[in-house]
């Protein structure tokens, strides 16, 4: 498979994700069950009691708004510059009319940084996935070497969101990326998919944020049901429940990758759940396994700015390998 194929679905996948399983978040499993007439496995308007009601169903929301503007600036820059990230960050922040519902931390977060008061200075700390989203595109930027793109990951989440879980999980996310397009590991067998773990865990620099991933370990080995993982790890917003999660539900069906995107983005449990992170997870682990064409047609097709998307993708590809010649 074509490098660059990973690349679009990375991008195209966590958008997907985002989108549809923006319909379900913070629905209780059953409502979302009695309201779609079972799961959902395409577009849909959301659901009434989802924060996404008014967006329309191919949108996406601002967690994949803030990977764009990632995306945008190495572009632009031909390198990761933290700067000019902020910057692009400061500059979306004020154009309240194009918010789909951000992550309030996020925006105090820039508030006070523009003001110039640090995240600690502060007492700001966050442990919302919302803040690691973003690592999918330091994963494919530096996908030669997953120890920078772990590195990558921690820069860039870290401008927004202080704590040692985002620390942590952002370096996980970038790496898993790195991984998956360097095909370092033959997910086909068991063996491997426990390997990708172990080494992903050892990326960690704080030995209880490692034991999350040995619970996906375990409940793979066990051959755990997506109810059965939802209830052991959780799907709320805290990232090493969302997380963890998203990487069971994608190690669980590698042999039938959109089956794990739909797991994904259906993740609803008692009392709901981020689904549309979960969804944007799932997707872009999905797309660095499988490339873009492993999801439907009509779904890329009908994505909100799909064309924008793959267009920008393809110009961070052809980036990275200029940055990769300027380094050899």
């Amino acid at each position: 498979m074509e490098l660059l194929d990973k690349f679009i679905g990375v991008v195209l996948g966590g958008a997907l994700g985002d989108a549809i399983g923006k319909c379900l978040e913070d629905v209780p499993k059953g409502q979302a069950l009695e309201f779609y007439g079972g799961e959902v496995m395409g577009y849909v308007e959301p659901h009434p009691m989802s924060p996404a009601v008014g967006l329309e169903p191919n949108q996406i929301t601002d967690e994949t708004t803030i990977s764009l503007l990632l995306l945008e600036s190495i572009v632009e820059k031909g390198h990761i510059d933290p700067f000019h990230f902020f910057q692009k960050l400061r500059d979306w922040s004020k154009k309240e009319e194009v918010h789909r519902y951000p992550d309030p931390t996020l925006l105090t977060a820039i508030d006070l940084l523009s003001a110039g008061v640090g995240l600690e200075e502060a007492g700001i700390v966050s442990y919302s996935v919302e803040g690691i989203l973003r690592c999918a595109i330091t994963g494919l930027f530096h996908y030669y070497n997953p120890y920078l793109a772990s590195e990558a990951g921690r820069l860039v989440s870290l401008i927004t969101h202080r704590s040692k879980e985002i620390y942590d999980a952002s370096a996980v996310l970038s790496a898993a990326i790195s991984y998956l397009l360097l095909d370092s590991f033959d997910l086909r067998h068991e063996v491997d998919r426990y390997a990708l773990l172990e080494q992903l865990a050892n990326l960690m620099k704080h030995e209880k944020n490692r034991l999350y991933l040995r619970r996906v370990e375990e409940l793979l080995k066990a051959g755990s049901s997506l109810e059965e993982a939802i209830k052991q790890l959780g799907n709320s917003t805290y990232v090493f429940e969302a997380l963890p999660l998203s990487l069971f539900i994608f190690l669980s069906n590698v042999e039938d990758p959109i089956e794990a995107f739909w797991q994904g983005v259906n993740a609803c449990g008692d009392f709901g759940g981020d689904t549309d992170a979960i969804g944007y997870l799932v997707g872009s682990l999905v797309g660095a396994y499988a490339g873009a064409w492993v999801f439907p047609s009509e779904l890329l097709e009908n994505l909100e700015n799909s064309g924008y998307y793959i267009t920008l993708t393809e110009r961070l590809y052809d980036k990275t390998l200029a940055f990769l010649e300027r380094r050899s």
